[in-house]
Parts: C-alpha cells; sequence; structure tokens
C-alpha cells in the first residue's frame, strides 16, 4: 500500500489537518466502516501440548458492517449498524448522525476515504463538511485504530451461531466505545507528523 501512496497529497492533508486542529470554532470528525465477521477466521492462540483447537463453521459465513465517527478532541463516538455498504446506506448514517449528535462548534469537518458511495453528487452532508483522506492513507484515519481495540476487545475468538447473536454483540460493543471518551481520546490522538 505504501507504494500507492502520494507523499505530495499526504505531506499537504497533514498541513491542512494542523491549520483545521488550531481553529476553535471547528470540529474533526473522522469515518470510517468496519466488517464484523460472525465467524472470524483462526487466530494464533495457546493451546496445551497436542490439543487442536477446534474452530465450529456452520456453512454460511455471518457478516455485518458498523459505520462509525470519532471526534478525537472530545472522544464522542457514533455508529450504526448496517448488513453493508452503499450510498444509499451512507446516506442514512448521515441524516441520522445529523440528528443524533450534538455539535459542540459551527464547523465540523468529516474526514473519510475515497470509498466510491462518499462520493455520490446527491448526497447530502447536513452539518458535516467533508475532507477525503489522500489515496490509500489509512494510517491518517484515527478511528482506524478505534476499531482495532474494539474488535480486540469484543470479537477475538468470538464466535456467532445467528446473525441476531452477531448484532446483539456488535450492539455490546459499540456502547462499549460509546461509553469510554477520556480513552477515545487517547487512542484517537491525531498525529501531524508523518
Amino acid at each position: 500500500m505504501a507504494k500507492r501512496q502520494d507523499e505530495e497529497k499526504r505531506k499537504d492533508f497533514v498541513d491542512l489537518l494542523r491549520i483545521l486542529l488550531g481553529d476553535p470554532e471547528v470540529d474533526l470528525w473522522f469515518l470510517d466502516e468496519t466488517g464484523i465477521e460472525g465467524d472470524p477466521r483462526p487466530k494464533r492462540r495457546w493451546a496445551l501440548k497436542g490439543e487442536k483447537i477446534r474452530q465450529p463453521y456452520l456453512g454460511a459465513h455471518i457478516r455485518m458492517s458498523a459505520t462509525g465517527t470519532v471526534c478525537p478532541r472530545t472522544g464522542e463516538f457514533y455508529a450504526l449498524i448496517f448488513s453493508h455498504s452503499d450510498t444509499q446506506v451512507f446516506q442514512t448514517f448521515l441524516d441520522h448522525a445529523n440528528s443524533d449528535i450534538s455539535f459542540e462548534r459551527p464547523k465540523n469537518i468529516l474526514i473519510l476515504d475515497n470509498a466510491s458511495w462518499h462520493r455520490g453528487d446527491e448526497i447530502n452532508w447536513g452539518r458535516f463538511e467533508p475532507v477525503f483522506l489522500p489515496p490509500y492513507s489509512p494510517d491518517l484515519n484515527p478511528i482506524e485504530r478505534l476499531w482495532l481495540v474494539m474488535k480486540s476487545e469484543w470479537f477475538s475468538d468470538f464466535f456467532a451461531k445467528s446473525k441476531d447473536q452477531l448484532i446483539d454483540r456488535i450492539c455490546l460493543a459499540l456502547n462499549w466505545v460509546v461509553n469510554r471518551k477520556d480513552q477515545n481520546q487517547k487512542t484517537c490522538t491525531i498525529k501531524t507528523k508523518l
């Protein structure tokens, strides 16, 4: 992925971040989607010598997606669960986020990747103003770190026997993230050095 990154665009983006972070009228929100599997692939883990670790499989993969946004300054996190990602789903997320989030500052910049469903001309951004990450730069999006923490805490060695069981677990995990604002601030600290 590093070979495909444009260092000039990355530098320009970081310079823009520095400017936005210095503006007391602006809040930065970082958005991303993540897929969550109910029957994840086996990971390395401890076992007694000679013991074989069994990985259950029900014959069909169970998978859901979560779309979320985080404000690193406050640690506020907002997310919804969907079965997939497309322009219509993304618009639904934006509509709910705009009505449910209590914005503290007059200008709210939504930083997101270049997924095709984020680029539709018909998207109604509401109170958000979009700013797109440089291509192939997920390392510049702090919500990626938040997803890793959530998955490590809630989905390591978790196996769902049904879609409802997976959705219930995702709800618990997302509520856990919502309620850890101080830790979210630390996890999502914005780095303005490349």
